[in-house]
């Protein structure tokens, strides 16, 4: 799995339950009763008019495959190109989903002083749908799609640029909207509940399930472009609220246990109450804290691990994907 960016261990305000609500609310749509005609905004139309003519060069070359362009494009450009490109043709922000599947690999590309043939791009965004098609095939589950797509350039040396793909999928959930828990889970490791049932889920899984299902209702035929993925680890955001510092489980809005010996209450079992206090504060780290200007919350990849050495540290970890919303003019193809 790749990331973007590393977010260091901050302080955070701490809100309670009802702002979190509230305030989490500002960055979603909820619509009620019949929903309003929505249509694209000036920006949709550009920025689709700009993937689309992108699209008809690589169709053009593709049709006609003995044709050297000789036209070149820089590296930076090929990355949002190639993933503008896949999340507006392919992309499908507008259906809900409990459980985000996640997969990567790699693709390269020849270039030479930071530019690319677009030759040889239309070939590696073949290959790269070609990619993305196996993952989608790969996931049993009959009710899926693709969410979004995340590329980054990983390297460029010797004449070639390593991108990275890191795909998101979508699956639907069964667990409806309720934010309330009523059991509790093991913290990670997918060891299930608290009574060792349900093994392949546990405490971080069930609570990324909840932040889906609770993101609300998007517009049909949306799709992402920028896409940034942000690491987050549990011990990030403190919670001012808890006035003694490293006194009990509520120290952190997200899930962080460390057994150093002195620390109280140490645990691996996440009762409902402490399932209840971390989805909530899970999602005030996403909407209030790590959210970038200008981009909306998509998803969030989130596991609890294990770090030993001189002490146990037991913690919830994340990954969180951010972009900028489109509305598109026809609904998105299948992989």
């Amino acid at each position: 799995m790749k990331y973007k960016y590393l977010l260091l261990p901050i302080a955070g305000m701490f809100i309670i339950a009802a702002i979190f609500v509230s305030c989490s609310k500002q960055d979603q749509t909820e619509l009620t009763g019949s929903p309003p005609e929505i249509s694209q905004s000036k920006a949709d139309i550009l920025i689709e008019n700009k993937i689309r003519a992108f699209k008809s060069k690589l169709g053009h070359l593709r049709e006609n495959p003995q044709f050297k362009s000789g036209e070149t494009i820089e590296v930076d450009s090929a990355v949002w190109y190639i993933e503008a490109a896949s999340n507006q043709t392919y992309g499908d922000a507008g259906t809900p989903f409990g459980e985000l599947v996640v997969d990567s690999f790699n693709i390269e590309v020849a270039a030479t002083n930071g530019e690319v043939q677009l030759n040889d791009l239309l070939t590696a965004y073949d290959e790269m749908i070609s990619g993305l098609s196996d993952s989608y095939n790969a996931i049993p589950d009959e009710s899926k799609h693709l969410v979004l797509n995340d590329v980054s350039l990983k390297s460029e040396d010797e004449g070639t640029a390593t991108f990275g793909i890191t795909a998101g999928f979508g699956v639907e959930g069964d667990d409806g909207t309720s934010g309330i828990f009523d059991k509790s889970w093991f913290y990670g490791q997918t060891m299930g509940d608290c009574d060792f049932n349900y093994w392949g889920t546990d405490a971080a899984e069930e609570i990324e399930k909840k932040i889906h299902m609770r993101k609300g209702v998007l517009p049909p035929n949306s799709y992402y472009s920028d896409v940034d993925s942000l690491e987050v680890w549990g011990d990030s955001f403190y919670n001012p609220n808890d006035l003694i510092p490293e006194n009990n489980m509520y120290d952190y809005l997200m899930f962080y246990n460390l057994d150093n010996g002195f620390w109280p209450n140490v645990h691996d079992c996440v009762s409902v109450d402490e399932m209840n206090f971390y989805l909530l504060g899970t999602e005030d780290v996403i909407y209030n804290y790590m959210r970038p200007e200008g981009k909306v919350f998509i998803s969030v990849n989130l596991w609890g691990d294990m770090m030993a050495g001189n002490d146990t540290y037991l913690m919830h970890l994340g990954v969180i994907q951010y972009g900028v919303l489109h509305l598109n003019s026809e609904p998105p193809s299948d992989l």
